[in-house]
């Protein structure tokens, strides 16, 4: 009988350890990520409307739209201010 509840207590741990140690998230599940995708769902931007690169940095304001082009002014860390424009694909609408 000891070695039953032993056995017992360790399949129980063990299963207990596992289910505990998954992450709660399986990117498996998740949807892919494709430029087709990102394109399809790019934001309709309007000058005044805050802005930053998908891939991160600071806060950006939409100046003006032309074509596929959006174009960003912001102040850097040294406090000057900056203008560029970007393709409307790679901006995230805040």
């Amino acid at each position: 009988m000891l070695v039953f509840t032993n056995r017992a207590s360790i399949a129980t741990a063990l299963t207990l350890g596992i289910a505990l140690g998954m992450p709660l998230s399986v990117p498996a599940f998740s949807a892919p990520s494709n430029t087709a995708t990102q394109s399809e769902t790019a934001p309709s931007l309007r000058p005044g409307d805050l802005v930053r690169l998908r891939s991160g940095g600071t806060l950006m304001t939409v100046d003006s739209i032309k074509d596929n082009q959006a174009v960003c002014f912001w102040t850097g860390i040294d406090g000057q201010p900056n203008t560029d424009s970007f393709p409307i694909d790679v901006l995230q609408k805040f």
